[in-house]
């Protein structure tokens, strides 16, 4: 884990591998599964730490991407915006 996290953070991965994969894919991927855990868990009367538990985890990742692309070498204006976006969208959620 520490590799993935410092492998971003020094600008080792391509902005193409960070967005395509790294948020579009996995980030959307883990937001909705860790959304939807945590509503099956509210549905059920699970105690609300437990439903925050399930829910939180995927922001400070989403911040990673995101703080990645930004630093990221040559990327297009347009992954910018959308990175952006997508981080909106999904702290929104």
């Amino acid at each position: 884990m520490r590799t993935f996290i410092t492998q971003r953070w020094h600008g080792r991965i391509g902005w193409r591998t960070l967005f395509w994969r790294d948020l579009l894919l996995i980030g959307t991927v883990l937001n909705a599964l860790m959304t939807g855990v945590a509503l099956a868990l509210l549905s059920q009367d699970v105690p609300l730490p437990w439903v925050l538990f399930a829910h939180l985890p995927p922001p400070p990742y989403n911040l990673l991407i995101v703080t990645a692309i930004w630093r990221a070498r040559r990327r297009p204006t347009v992954v910018l915006g959308v990175s952006v976006f997508w981080l909106l969208l999904f702290m929104a959620v």
